[in-house]
């Protein structure tokens, strides 16, 4: 083991909750191979408990002796769930399971490597950032979901749920099984005697859905509608009694820490056992631009985070705008980047209203009309595009034509800034009195400290947060 792992297995071994928030490229193997052996140990251990008692029931039926109380198992068979973003992902966590475990046999091998590999050819991404040739590298369906069952010498994958011991899922194709209140066919009885409960690659979840984690963890440990052929006799009292959820095990492994992780940490992960939130100090990612511009960042002042959103907005409505529209220089050529979809349609809305020259792309737009926005962006047939942080995240596209960039709020991923910033790099025929007028904004309120300090540090956000100006200035 590295020391990273023995410092992870360590707590995982002794049962507490874990929320893991320096995950990155370089130790993302070690990460998985740890919290694998670490599902595979359960599993095995349960199971062996459980035949070790069905041997002593047995002998003292024969022998026509009482049996003393043996509580050793939950409602239904599953005892971990492994939620993962991506099939990539899900082939890396098997072939894990399949090494650690010294199976003699993998029933549905092949089918599996199959289903969950890319049979055609990858479309090239040597020209984009090495996180993003991780996280879509292989089969990047978000639609999926595995049972894996064990037994002495054999690890049988594409198992059904109530015969599975270990559930590899997306959120996405677990919610689909799940289903919602009123739905006709629904089921989520096999999540009842959940004891692990495991998150990879966290962060990108919410670029998918976070709704689908919370639907699901209200889902798990509840007291089965079905008996699923359960013996009430060997069932452990804490789930007879609702209590499961006080003693279920939560992992959460993400590249960063953000307010959706803080509130399934704070609202979810209940264990007994303890919890642990690991995170790290930042010095910035901004001291990566390469553009050289004079980067400013303005807290709008709001007393709730109920009302960050409309004062964001109202502050960029009656300040940022018309600052823009004074200046025949920053009225054209400016890109604005909005981390949220909600946010964005706003902001659309009011600048069509408003009759200002702007193209739209986000991650609803379609491929055409994506290279017509960035070509009427470019040409300058568009004043201002807007963009999303979920279109970059998928896409990664560069956007040319950029001379002013506004950050309409700040991005969770910390590398985005630097490659929004660096998009004013890419107008590389703009002459030196033209670069003298490239400028960059963002806006901030003190509700955003966690993204703040992944970009200007976490000394500096604590300042910018707390001081009694609301101008930052960084050149």
């Amino acid at each position: 083991m590295t020391p990273l792992q023995k410092s992870l297995f360590h707590s995982f071994n002794q049962y507490r909750d874990v929320a893991y928030c320096n995950r990155d490229i370089d130790n993302a193997k070690e990460i998985r191979k740890a919290y694998a052996l670490h599902a595979l140990n359960h599993v095995l251990k349960t199971r062996d408990r459980v035949l070790k008692n069905n041997e002593r029931i047995s002998k003292a039926q024969k022998a026509n002796r009482d049996i003393e109380e043996m509580r050793d198992q939950g409602f239904t068979r599953p005892k971990v769930l492994i939620l993962l973003p991506f099939r990539n992902t899900a082939v890396d966590v098997v072939t894990a399971l399949i090494e650690l475990s010294g199976s003699e046999q993998q029933e549905h091998k092949k089918r599996f490597y199959d289903e969950f590999n890319l049979l055609e050819e990858e479309e090239e991404k040597a020209d984009k950032p090495m996180d993003y040739q991780e996280t879509f590298n292989g089969n990047i369906d978000d639609h999926f979901r595995l049972g894996i069952k064990f037994t002495r010498k054999t690890m049988k994958l594409y198992s059904d749920f109530y015969s599975a011991d270990i559930i590899i899922a997306s959120p996405l194709g677990l919610r689909t099984v799940i289903g919602a209140e009123g739905d006709r066919k629904r089921d989520f009885d096999f999540l009842s005697s959940l004891e692990v409960i495991i998150m990879d690659q966290t962060q990108q979840f919410l670029m998918q859905n976070w709704d689908h984690i919370d639907h699901i963890l209200e889902h798990v440990n509840l007291i089965p509608k079905d008996a699923h052929g359960c013996d009430f006799s060997r069932v452990k009292s804490w789930y007879l009694d609702g209590r499961a959820k006080y003693l279920r095990q939560n992992l959460v492994f993400a590249d960063f820490l953000t307010p959706e992780i803080n509130a399934m940490f704070n609202k979810h992960m209940k264990n007994v056992g303890g919890k642990l939130k690991i995170k790290q100090s930042y010095e910035g990612s901004m001291i990566d631009a390469i553009a050289q511009v004079p980067q400013t960042f303005v807290r709008v002042e709001a007393q709730s985070l109920a009302t960050a959103d409309d004062l964001r907005f109202k502050y960029f409505v009656e300040k940022t705008l018309p600052t823009l529209q004074r200046s025949a220089i920053t009225q054209s050529h400016t890109l604005i980047f909005v981390p949220s979809y909600f946010d964005f349609v706003r902001l659309r809305n009011y600048l069509e209203d408003n009759k200002y020259s702007c193209a739209h792309i986000c991650e609803y737009t379609p491929t055409p009309q994506v290279s017509k926005a960035r070509s009427d962006f470019f040409h300058g047939r568009a004043s201002f595009v807007l963009y999303t942080e979920r279109f970059h995240f998928f896409r990664r596209y560069n956007i040319r034509g950029a001379y002013h960039v506004i950050f309409y709020g700040l991005p969770d991923h910390p590398q985005f800034y630097t490659e929004i910033v660096n998009y004013l790099a890419l107008k590389a025929d703009a002459s030196s009195a033209e670069e003298a007028t490239f400028s960059c904004s963002a806006l901030f309120s003190r509700y955003d400290m966690l993204k703040l300090e992944r970009i200007v540090g976490t000394d500096r956000a604590r300042k910018m947060c707390s001081s009694g100006k609301n101008l930052f200035v960084f050149s």
